[in-house]
């Protein structure tokens, strides 16, 4: 007789670790990584800014208009929130790293109370790649903030899945009015994706290697259009899109393009564009760099496998979860247009883990009545 064993790990034994995780994460910042992470962190040059609580303090003349917006925004928020008169970079990184923690541990306990290994290694990932890159003075907490919000939408029990899809599409536009002007893109790639899933995936009953290849071919089109359309309608905003693609970045672990620069080529501009999308999802190169890069490839094949099985199995997924997919899509192809290296790419993706955590299954989703009656009827239609 052959028993069936499933293997699970609590999340409250993940909880309970994590005051060691914390700890952990934080001696590998401020050791292998100080000088990276620490010493040239962004924060540094908030500090005046916060206490001084002026304007001029938040700009800095060598940084673009939308990078100028994001430091002033920063400085504000954590102004606003600076209760305790804190006055250093390393008492802020302290208060930030208990009060995201806090916030953390609340999506923690909203998850399921038993996860499967993988699951739970990817959670734990999470936690430390938060407090060795997120945690501190920088953007990356102020970003997770916008998409709590996000998660708050997608978990809840009284919205509708359409609403639901529609006010995630607003938090994308309010983030992008408060915080970063460049998350009206994510929130157009947002709605792009979730066209081409609906169009070339969910209708489908099988996925072929046919209907993938068509999937790339409609992103690579989506991009070509809006590259078009930008340097006609939005001179000013096609110039950044090219200059942050084309920036060269002084990070070890730059992604700058591997096929073309020269944007007057907007075929090949495209095809780079494809290409770093798979470089992003598949960070294999950094594993040339060393130990230290591995775990954070192992983290984003994990992010890649999750996103992959979503996919896979879009017509069966709780139609809230399909909403957090296409917020992530919406993110990966709209940061594949700027990011210009994979410790800015790593920091970015960490700050959406509440949407990650439903893409990862942990999550679990009542099922409608309605919603049943169709699982099982489809399951008639195909003789199970």
């Amino acid at each position: 007789m052959k028993i069936k064993q499933d293997f699970f790990v609590r999340t409250t034994v993940i909880i309970g670790a994590m005051i060691f995780l914390i700890l952990g994460a934080k001696a590998v910042r401020y050791t292998i990584m100080k000088e990276v992470l620490v010493d040239m962190s962004f924060g540094h040059g908030l500090i005046g800014a916060i206490n001084n609580y002026m304007q001029d303090d938040y700009e800095d003349e060598n940084q673009t208009e939308e990078e100028k917006n994001a430091r002033v925004n920063t400085a504000k928020l954590f102004t606003n929130i600076n209760f305790f008169d804190l006055t250093t970079y390393g008492e802020f990184e302290v208060y930030i790293t208990i009060v995201w923690n806090t916030i953390l541990l609340c999506i923690i306990f909203s998850l399921r109370k038993k996860l499967n290994v993988a699951q739970a290694i990817f959670l734990v990932l999470t936690i430390l790649v938060l407090n060795i890159f997120d945690f501190n003075l920088a953007k990356e907490p102020v970003q997770m903030l916008y998409f709590f919000s996000i998660y708050i939408v997608i978990t809840s029990k009284v919205l509708k899945d359409s609403f639901k899809y529609i006010l995630c599409f607003l938090v994308l536009y309010w983030a992008s009015v408060s915080f970063r002007d460049y998350y009206i893109l994510i929130a157009v790639f947002m709605l792009g994706a979730s066209w081409i899933c609906k169009t070339f995936i969910l209708m489908k009953e099988k996925l072929r290697i046919y209907d993938i290849m068509v999937v790339i071919f409609a992103l690579g089109v989506g991009y070509f259009l809006l590259l078009t359309v930008a340097k006609v309608a939005m001179p000013q905003e096609y110039n950044e899109l090219v200059r942050v693609r084309t920036r060269q970045s002084d990070a070890r672990t730059d992604i700058s393009n591997w096929i073309t620069n020269d944007a007057s080529n907007p075929v090949l501009f495209t095809l780079d564009y494809l290409v770093m999308l798979l470089r992003m999802m598949i960070p294999i190169e950094l594993i040339m760099f060393g130990p230290k890069y591995w775990p954070y490839v192992v983290y984003q094949i994990m992010v890649t496998f999750y996103v992959v099985m979503a996919l896979k199995n879009i017509r069966k997924n709780h139609k809230s979860k399909n909403v957090a997919l296409y917020v992530y899509l919406g993110f990966l192809c709209g940061s594949a247009t700027f990011e210009p290296d994979f410790g800015s790419w790593v920091r970015h993706e960490a700050a959406i883990a509440p949407v990650l955590f439903i893409l990862a299954d942990m999550y679990k989703f009542k099922i409608s009545r309605t919603d049943l009656h169709l699982k099982e009827l489809e399951k008639v239609e195909q003789g199970e």
